[in-house]
């Protein structure tokens, strides 16, 4: 049953009484599918705790914007116009990568600030190359970023560089996916029809593929038996199902980074990318988790406002007092036709019962009364012997007042150890009235 219903199960009916309604058998049948419904909802109910415990992703969208910033660039000079001799700022210009969820502003799952995602925390490492001349420029032209324990997310990644041409920049990103995914060489990729995915993605595949075209051995379960595909990929003709992970991680390999194409432009103060890059990501859903455990708390049975168990308690209560209420019937009826059947033997052994039961009131241990009325008490296999040894000491007693002696005790019959009178004997008891030595009645 159910736990969180905290309550015994519904009392279930004699079998006897089923024999008497067979309408009965409906209720029977009620409490079968009753246990039945119970095991589904508790296994739902782990189910729902098992996915709480679980990561559970949603998809956004990281759109990226490229941008530059450009400072003292001189303008450009005409004919007319002198020489300046005098040395000014040096030109230079600022580089910028950032990126925002989309419509991150308007989706209620992220409106705490705690929720929303800064732009480095999508990324393992972002790589920015300058394609300048060396002889004028021979350092900074490679700039790395690798993410790290410790650090900080940042909004987004700016370098400033000093010159005043327009100058071809790469923006190489290497995407932070959790759990991790890889890319399928061609050959996985194309037995598989996937390019990119999680091990344990990649696993279910391969299983699925296995299963569709029936390759695991019947005999030996564990092992597959490769058709074509598999055979030219692994290069044996059977592997077993343990080996698997480690021939898999031969195909797989570090997912292709993004590569972001831009000019930096110093012709204008400010420029900003006519492109967009949009990145599908995968985050951690706030709203999720919170909605399973309401649903949880919603349908459990302990909860305050649950009016639910007082009810099935009650109705609980009501049909036991209908199967005590059915049990006492079926006494009286059972009690009225054996009455009914056979009157006079319905009668003695009552009489013989109530009898009994008077004894066992009265704490009396000795034989039953209804029973010494009777002829065939006294036919039983002790009775002779019982008179025999009754008939023995009154001769013994009549000889000793003869002699003018005392008269001497006459030993009981021999016992076995513990006091228990031996096998064919039965204990001592009691003459009842009317039996008289010389055996007669």
């Amino acid at each position: 049953m159910d736990p969180s219903r905290k309550r015994s199960s519904a009392p279930e009916l004699p079998p006897l009484i089923e024999a008497i309604v067979p309408e009965s058998k409906l209720y029977t049948e009620l409490l079968e599918f009753e246990k039945k419904l119970d095991a589904t909802i508790m296994r739902k109910r782990l189910d729902l705790q098992e996915t709480l415990n679980k990561p559970v992703k949603t998809k956004r969208t990281l759109r990226i914007f490229i941008s530059n910033l450009s400072h003292d660039q001189e303008t450009p000079e005409s004919d007319e116009d002198e020489p300046r001799l005098d040395s000014g700022p040096t030109p230079s210009w600022t580089l910028k990568v950032e990126g925002r969820l989309v419509d991150e502003a308007n989706a209620s799952a992220y409106k705490n600030k705690q929720t929303s995602r800064k732009f480095s925390s999508f990324f393992r490492s972002v790589m920015i190359e300058l394609e300048r001349d060396s002889n004028l420029y021979p350092n900074g032209n490679f700039v790395e970023w690798h993410k790290s324990a410790n650090q900080a997310d940042v909004d987004g990644f700016e370098i400033k560089r000093h010159g005043d041409e327009n100058v071809k920049v790469k923006v190489i990103l290497h995407v932070d996916n959790s759990p991790e995914r890889f890319k399928l060489s061609p050959e996985l990729a194309d037995v598989l029809a996937i390019d990119v995915e999680t091990r344990p993605g990649i696993m279910m595949a391969l299983w699925q593929y296995i299963k569709f075209h029936q390759l695991q051995d019947p005999e030996d379960k564990r092992n597959i038996n490769c058709d074509q595909k598999l055979a030219t990929l692994f290069g044996q003709p059977k592997i077993s199902f343990p080996a698997l992970p480690e021939l898999i991680g031969r195909f797989l390999s570090p997912p292709d980074p993004i590569v972001l194409e831009y000019t930096v432009r110093v012709d204008k103060p400010y420029h900003l990318s006519s492109h967009c890059y949009d990145l599908d990501v995968e985050l951690d859903d706030p709203t999720f988790k919170s909605k399973i455990s309401n649903l949880v708390s919603s349908t459990s049975l302990n909860a305050a406002n649950n009016t639910l168990p007082k009810q099935i308690h009650a109705q609980d209560e009501q049909i036991m007092q209908y199967i005590q209420s059915m049990q006492n019937s079926k006494t009286k009826r059972d009690f009225l036709l054996r009455f009914a059947n056979d009157p006079v033997d319905f009668l003695d052994r009552w009489v013989a019962s109530q009898s009994r039961d008077l004894e066992v009131i009265l704490g009396e241990s000795h034989v039953n009364l209804e029973e010494q009325r009777r002829a065939d008490f006294y036919n039983q296999q002790w009775v002779n012997e019982a008179v025999f040894h009754y008939m023995t000491a009154k001769n013994q007693k009549k000889l000793q007042e003869l002699l003018g002696g005392h008269p001497q005790p006459v030993p009981p019959p021999p016992q076995q150890q513990g006091g228990a009178p031996p096998a064919g004997h039965p204990p001592q008891q009691p003459f009842p009235p009317g039996i008289h030595p010389g055996g007669r009645f």
